[in-house]
């Protein structure tokens, strides 16, 4: 079962997060999620990683099974091909970021 929290804020706040979730990637209720987390529990990487990998093996675990039953049964290699090219070019995009890092 999930809960919604709600808060007001002011504009400079609201931009400020906004631009935080862009600069990660994250839609704004992911990065504040895993703000609340954070401040909550601590930056624990491990945690962290662990509440990652179980959504991301959810997803993908979901997915195979929907893309085997598809009527179209080529759409699971094209998927595949269409997933291999994103991989490389986000790949491409942070390599420059960790190099500089």
């Amino acid at each position: 079962m999930r809960f919604a929290l709600q808060c007001y804020v002011d504009e400079s706040l609201h931009e400020a997060v906004k631009a935080a979730a862009a600069a990660s990637h994250m839609s704004v209720s992911q990065w504040l999620k895993l703000a609340v987390i954070g401040t909550i529990e601590g930056h624990d990487e491990a945690a962290f990683r662990d509440r990652l990998m179980s959504q991301v093996l959810f997803a993908a675990t979901a997915t195979e099974g929907l893309l085997l039953v598809h009527a179209d049964k080529d759409l699971r290699t094209r998927v595949q091909v269409a997933h291999g090219k994103r991989l490389r070019e986000y790949r491409e995009r942070i390599a420059p970021t960790k190099r500089g890092a």
